[in-house]
C-alpha cells in the first residue's frame, strides 16, 4: 500500500468514527507524534522514578487481590440492616 492509499484508508477510518472519545484519544495520539520529537514519558523521570516505576512493573498483577469469596465475607455486612 502506497502513501497516498495508505492516508486515504486513515481519513475513510477517521471519518466512519462517531465516538467523541475515540477522536479525542486518536487527537491526542497524533499531537502527542507529531510534537514531541520523539520523546518516550520516562525520558523526563529522576532515576529514582525509573526505578520505582521499573519494580511495579516487576509485580506480579495478582499482588493485591482478593478471591470473590473473600470479597463477599468483607462486604457481607453492607447487605444487611
Amino acid at each position: 500500500m502506497g502513501l497516498i492509499e495508505r492516508r486515504t484508508h486513515i481519513m475513510e477510518q477517521i471519518n466512519s468514527i462517531n465516538d467523541e472519545q475515540t477522536l479525542e484519544m486518536l487527537e491526542e495520539t497524533i499531537e502527542y507524534y507529531t510534537h514531541t520529537d520523539h520523546k518516550d514519558i520516562t525520558d523526563e523521570l529522576s532515576p529514582q522514578q525509573l526505578q520505582e516505576l521499573n519494580s511495579r512493573m516487576q509485580e506480579p498483577a495478582e499482588k493485591d487481590t482478593i478471591s470473590e469469596d473473600e470479597f463477599r465475607k468483607i462486604f457481607a455486612r453492607w447487605g444487611t440492616k
